[in-house]
This record gives C-alpha cells, sequence and structure tokens, in this order.
C-alpha cells in the first residue's frame, strides 16, 4: 500500500518585542530578510500594485466570514504566505483555486512569487524604527521526501528553510513547532499545537510567522497616548449593555475620512509608514460595516483621507488572543479541491502521486497588545501627525471631530507606500 499524508498549514502572526533574527531552533533554521538600509517605499509595478487591491480585497471577504461577533484579529498577509507555499506544491485545479482565492487569476503563480519575495523584502525596510519579520519553514514528514524543485522554489522566494523530521512520535513534532514558535515571536506566542493535533500521518507542516513590533508616532518627544489619560469608562456592546473599559485619549490633527456610514482614523507608528486604522460605524452595527466593507476599494477609503481638522479621541487599551481553523472559510471562499482526500493536486511538493496529499487544515493563532506605547502583536499559522500651523475650517478656526470608539469597530494594520493590509481585527467587547 502506497503512503499518503495530509498537509497542515500553520500560521504565526506576531505583533511583539524583536529584533531582526535568525533563530537556529534543532533542526529549523529560520532566516529573516535583514534591511541594511532604510527605503523611501516599497517598489511595486502597476500590475503588483493590482495584486496589492487583490489581496486587500480577499481580506475584507476573508474577515466576514471569520467573523462571529466576536473579539478576533487574523493576518491576511500571513496567511497569503502560507497558502502561496502551499501552492507552489500544487498542480491543475488546486493550484488554480487557490491561486484565484488570492487574486492572482491568469497571472499565475510566478507572478504570486516575484511579487511575495518583494514584499517580504522591502517591507521590513521602509521603516528601520519598526519590526518586522516574514519568516517562513517547512516541517517535513520523512517517509515523504521533499521534491529538489519545490525546495530550491520556496528557499529562494520565501526564504523557508526546509527541514525533515521523524512523525512518529507526536510530542516531539508539537514540540519542535512550539519551540519555533515561541522563538519566532520572542516568547509572545508559546504554543500553537498540543501532541494530540498531531497525526503521524501528516506529510508537512507548512509555517508562516509574520512578527511586527512598533511604538506610536511621537508628538513633542511624547508618546500618542499618555497613561495619565487613561480613565475607565463606558463600551456599549452590540446587545445594548455596556462594560468598563480602559479608554486612552488623546487630541491631534490625525488623518480621518467619513465614508458612508462609518468614519475612519489614522494612528501612525514610527516614521508614519505603518499604521493602525480605526473603522467606526455610526450606529453600533459592527456587522452591518463588516458587510459594508466586501464591497469596499481599501484604496477608496485611503483616497478619502483628509487632515483639517482636530480630532478628539478615545480608544480602548486591548489585548486578544484567538485560535482559529480557517479550512471552512476558505472552503466558502473558492477553495475545495485542495481539501479533498483523493483528488487534491500537491504533486509538486513530495514524492508521490497526484492525489496522494491533501490539505487537512490551516491553523492560526494570534495575539495583538494596544496600549500608551504602541501595538505588539504575534500570529502563527500552519498551512495623528501633527502640523505645521493649525488647519482651518471654512471660518478660519480650526474644525472639532470627535472619535470616540465606544462601541465596536474594525481595527487594520498597513503599510502606507505600498498598501498592504498586514493584519486586521474586530474589538467587540472588553
Amino acid at each position: 500500500m502506497k503512503s499518503t499524508g495530509n498537509l497542515l498549514l500553520l500560521i504565526l502572526f506576531c505583533l511583539s518585542s524583536c529584533s531582526k533574527m535568525k533563530v537556529d531552533d534543532g533542526n529549523i533554521s529560520i532566516a529573516s530578510p535583514q534591511p541594511i538600509e532604510q527605503i523611501e517605499q516599497v517598489s511595486l509595478t502597476p500590475t503588483q500594485r493590482s495584486y496589492v487591491d487583490a489581496g486587500n480585497k480577499m481580506a475584507f471577504r476573508f474577515l466576514r466570514e471569520v467573523f462571529s461577533d466576536e473579539n478576533i484579529v487574523v493576518s491576511p498577509l500571513s496567511l497569503q504566505y502560507a497558502m502561496a507555499m502551499a501552492a507552489n506544491g500544487a498542480s491543475s485545479e488546486t493550484l488554480q483555486e487557490i491561486v484565484d482565492f488570492l487574486g492572482y487569476g491568469s497571472d499565475g503563480i510566478a507572478a504570486l512569487n516575484e511579487y511575495s519575495k518583494i514584499l517580504l523584502e522591502q517591507l521590513p525596510a521602509v521603516d528601520l524604527d519598526v519590526t518586522l519579520n516574514v519568516v517562513n519553514a517547512i516541517l517535513v514528514n520523512e517517509i515523504f521526501p521533499v521534491l529538489p524543485a519545490y525546495k530550491n522554489l520556496v528557499e529562494t522566494n520565501y526564504y523557508a528553510a526546509v527541514e525533515s523530521m521523524n512523525f512518529s512520535d507526536p510530542g516531539k513534532v508539537a514540540n519542535r513547532i512550539n519551540e519555533w514558535t515561541d522563538k519566532s515571536t520572542n516568547g509572545f506566542i508559546d504554543k500553537i499545537l498540543e501532541p494530540e493535533e498531531v497525526d503521524p500521518n501528516v506529510a508537512a507542516f507548512i509555517l508562516n510567522a509574520l512578527y511586527f513590533k512598533a511604538q506610536w508616532e511621537e508628538y513633542n518627544n511624547n508618546s500618542m497616548f499618555l497613561p495619565d489619560f487613561t480613565v475607565a469608562e463606558d463600551f456599549f456592546l452590540s446587545d445594548g449593555s455596556t462594560a468598563r473599559v480602559k479608554m486612552m485619549r488623546n487630541t491631534r490633527f490625525h488623518q480621518y475620512a467619513e465614508m458612508d456610514g462609518y468614519k475612519v482614523l489614522v494612528l501612525p507608528y514610527a516614521q508614519g509608514k505603518f499604521n493602525m486604522y480605526i473603522l467606526l460605524p455610526d450606529e453600533n452595527n459592527i456587522g452591518g460595516l463588516i458587510e459594508k466593507l466586501e464591497s469596499t476599494s481599501w484604496c477608496d477609503i485611503i483616497e478619502n483621507l483628509k487632515q483639517d481638522a482636530k480630532v478628539y479621541v478615545r480608544l480602548p487599551k486591548f489585548e486578544l488572543e484567538n485560535k482559529l481553523n480557517f479550512s471552512d472559510a476558505l472552503k466558502s471562499l473558492g477553495v475545495n479541491r485542495a481539501f479533498d482526500m483523493g483528488s487534491a493536486q500537491f504533486d509538486r511538493m513530495l514524492s508521490g502521486g497526484q492525489n496522494d496529499f491533501w490539505m487537512s487544515g490551516i491553523i492560526q493563532k494570534t495575539r495583538i497588545a494596544v496600549s500608551e506605547w504602541g501595538t505588539e502583536a504575534a500570529s502563527v499559522t500552519f498551512e495623528g501627525d501633527a502640523t505645521s500651523g493649525e488647519p482651518g475650517g471654512d471660518n478660519g478656526d480650526p474644525k472639532e471631530i470627535y472619535f470616540y470608539a465606544d462601541h465596536p469597530f474594525v481595527f487594520i494594520i498597513g503599510e502606507e507606500t505600498s498598501g498592504t493590509i498586514l493584519f486586521e481585527g474586530v474589538y467587540t467587547h472588553p
């Protein structure tokens, strides 16, 4: 009887304190690109900028699928990297479904690889005061030899270490992956797998870690939010009840936008290349906002931003953590064949027949902490600005905007020069 096995994608999303890293963990060596000097912007062709738009559209569709009226944080960029590495091991209909989901259509896998490599190399270099590491690895069951072409491809385009080990002891496999997780996130996420979650017949674990740490942009040598101004206030839940939350405060000239049914606030990090965007519905209807975003272009939101008013900001201090299996969400979004045992086509990754391997799950554990200092977050996946002068309203006096995030809202962390969404989530309750 020939051996068959499934693939499990683990995605580690990290926003946490971390230096540019090289981790040697047992047999898994992790090396992320090291920016030598800062660049002005991520250099993308017009076609590649359309990929950014496609990825952001996927991000909003995906958020709708995984949201269930609870706090949640995910990374569409980390998901993209894990799925892209899986796509490189796929063929025929399986490959096309993944490429279509990611938004690359007829351009195919080569275009995806080139674009992914550019982001991986350049995103960490646009602001050296921000720590951003994108780390990839593939841990393979030693009974399934890795095809040399696949190994070379993911090492070259994704800086992914490809290593083999004996999967007969689930505890050792879980420990190896958990050690990798802990070191890749500087301890912010110390575990993603339990031994009972490891099937000895799993063919490979595709691992991605996206690690981010950034301090808020300073104003007059002070943090954007001062701890002395943080006070407990009411937060209005979707069911009409209230809960107490530590509410951070500031008053600055921030970028903001007034959209159809919701407002957008920009909170910059460090040198202003990376931002947190708060999307606050006018009414306490977070579900309606998420539905609206599915048909919204992120570019349209960015183009509507302005900075002509003094903004009074109230934002909860919060920390979120979740572990999710994305399989059902991906099936709803058209990725079906990859999960179908006997018909999935992952014959370009490991030695075996065309239909010997399938995807059993995509597990993601994500943690994020937002405080007066800045943002710390981590995620693992298995397969504002003060202006010179004071802008004024029509009468010459500064306009005033009250942006009180005292009911459920969407938050997004993005890079400005490329328009890439790194993280997204929903805060529904303390």
